[in-house]
This record gives C-alpha cells, sequence and structure tokens, in this order.
C-alpha cells in the first residue's frame, strides 16, 4: 500500500509501512556502529542536526532519522564546523521534483542539495547505495548535508 507524500517541489509515492519495518529491523545505524570519531561526535549531536521539517517528512516516509545508512565527514571549516553529509533509503518513487544527482562530465555525479536552514540542504534520487532495504529496487535515496559542531571531548576532534 503506498501513499502520497508533499514535500516543497517534490512528490513521492511512498510504501510507509515497509519503509518503518525495514527500519525497526535494523539494530544500529552507519554511525552507531562505526569508531571514529567523526561518527561518534555526529551521534552525539544527532538529536540537533535535522530541522522540524525534516523530522516531520521523515516521519512521514516511514524513515527512522536515527538510523542513517552512512556519514560522511568532509572538512573542518574555517568557523570550527564539521562538514559532513548521509544518506537514507525509503520504498517508493519520486513523481516529481528535481533529482540531486547532476548529471556526469565525467564517470561520477555530483550534487545539487536544496537548502532548508543555513547549515541544512537535502536531496533525493532514485538509488540504493550501502541500503538497509532487503529489496534494493523501487528506493529513493536521501542526501543530506549539513554542518555541526564538536560536542565531544576536544582531544578526538583531529584523530
Amino acid at each position: 500500500m503506498t501513499s502520497i507524500v508533499n514535500f516543497r517541489e517534490w512528490v513521492f509515492e511512498v510504501d510507509k509501512v515497509l519503509t518503518e519495518q525495514t527500519y525497526f529491523g535494523v539494530s544500529g545505524s552507519g554511525a552507531d556502529t562505526c569508531l571514529c570519531n567523526d561518527c561518534k561526535n555526529y551521534v552525539a549531536y544527532r538529536d540537533n542536526v535535522f530541522p522540524n521539517e525534516i523530522i516531520d517528512l521523515f516521519t512521514e516516509l516511514g524513515v527512522d532519522y536515527k538510523k542513517e545508512v552512512e556519514i560522511t565527514s568532509w572538512q573542518i571549516l574555517p568557523n570550527g564546523l564539521h562538514h559532513i553529509g548521509g544518506w537514507f533509503h525509503f520504498k517508493g518513487q519520486i513523481t516529481s521534483g528535481k533529482s540531486y544527482r547532476v548529471p556526469p562530465e565525467s564517470k561520477s555525479y555530483t550534487f545539487d542539495l536544496t537548502p532548508i536552514t543555513e547549515n541544512f540542504f537535502i536531496g533525493f534520487a532514485e538509488g540504493n547505495d550501502l541500503t538497509f532495504f532487503a529489496d534494493k529496487t523501487g528506493l529513493v535515496q536521501i542526501e543530506f548535508d549539513t554542518k555541526i559542531p564538536w560536542v565531544i571531548d576536544k582531544s578526538l576532534e583531529s584523530v
């Protein structure tokens, strides 16, 4: 059973029940199972990462924001914030709205994410990179990019 979810410029067809069941079966997120300090910092700050608008969207999609597939640490910015990205999936499809994947000029693609706040960006595309879903077909990948402070022991920041 699918439902329609509208978010800004996008319209999604979503199997919320299957998405919720999949996340319910996940015991730990990518960041929870990683031992690096960037992931430990992300987990410590995770409840502050997502704007309310995104938490509401995830609830409609059936996505558990505490169970991201993967986190990538890009860099420490001059202002001290840590630039990171990550992704989730839901079962369904994009029926209207842009894909965050910019067509490649070389072998890889670039991102065109939509700003939600000054420090949080999001995008959607068909995809199944490192997914928790057993059936990897019919998935939408939710890519996010954010800038967060370092909140764990400062001595671990550059380790």
